[in-house]
């Protein structure tokens, strides 16, 4: 069965979102500041360009999203906003917006994958074909969210009616959550900030004594 048309159109709006991201930063390394509508067009076009190049008869963004099997809403969003940050100056996802989506991602990703290979009584991913415990979860979650005004939980929002509107190649719940790519960038997102933390505490004594 063919994908929907918007599953193919996510599955090339990610990795073109992520060319722009590294080509940027390689703009910046050589001495470039890639700022404005210009920039922003130019690594659309060249990112969108390379991510239809076809591969064995199919685009490279076809094949990648074969392997990463889908991408989600948290993915897309968190890329976007990276994206006008870098390219604009505007922050989308402010920093506790990006820590709880950090967060929301390493736990997501703790609970489905482990126990979806067979290392557990049941398997979580059947949660998301039918509405249940995850979507009540997932609902009370996001409406704390947007009660503490972090907008992380408008990204939940989209993730739900990107559900209803079936755009992930699957009709699962848990493809508009969450995806590897995201659950290992979470990962290591928190990784790096508790490295930090632990260094800042270690660095304090030091400029104390």
């Amino acid at each position: 069965m063919n994908p929907p048309l918007a599953a193919i159109i996510l599955s090339f709006l990610v990795p073109t979102l992520g060319l722009v991201l590294i080509l940027a930063g390689i703009a910046r390394l050589v001495g470039l500041h890639p700022r404005g509508v210009g920039w922003c067009a130019g690594l659309a076009l060249c990112s969108l360009a390379i991510v239809s190049t076809p591969l064995g008869g199919l685009p490279l963004a076809r094949w990648l999203a074969g392997i990463v099997d889908h991408w989600s809403l948290p993915t897309t969003a968190l890329l976007a906003s990276a994206c006008i940050r870098q390219l604009f100056g505007i922050d989308l996802l402010q920093r506790n917006d990006r820590q709880a989506a950090w967060l929301f991602g390493a736990l997501a990703g703790l609970f489905l994958y482990p126990l979806a290979v067979g290392f557990g009584p049941f398997d979580p991913y059947g949660l998301g074909w039918h509405f249940g415990p995850l979507f009540v979860f997932v609902a009370v979650l996001t409406s704390v969210l947007l009660f503490c005004r972090n907008r992380f939980g408008i990204v939940l929002v989209l993730a739900i009616a990107a559900w209803h509107l079936r755009v992930a190649e699957s009709a699962n719940y848990w493809d508009c959550l969450t995806d590897p790519f995201y659950f290992v960038t979470s990962v290591g997102a928190l990784g790096v900030r508790a490295w930090r933390t632990c260094a800042k505490g270690r660095e304090g004594p030091e400029l104390i004594s």
